[in-house]
């Protein structure tokens, strides 16, 4: 299904398979909803296992 993207997603490329902004998105992530990896005080990394997690609990 998202065999184009990495293993591991920027922000950004997750935000383009779930199809929402970024408010939303920043949202999930700080409420622990989307498992993630923070590097530093700026850099987001999430799992494209945990992303596709996500997405098919729903």
């Amino acid at each position: 299904m998202l065999e184009e993207y990495p293993d591991i997603l920027t922000p950004q490329e997750a935000m383009e398979i779930l199809g929402i902004g970024k408010n939303l998105f920043y949202r999930l992530l700080n409420d622990g909803i989307i498992p993630a990896k923070r590097i530093g005080k700026k850099i987001w990394r999430i799992s494209k296992k945990d992303l596709m997690d996500y997405i098919w609990k729903f």
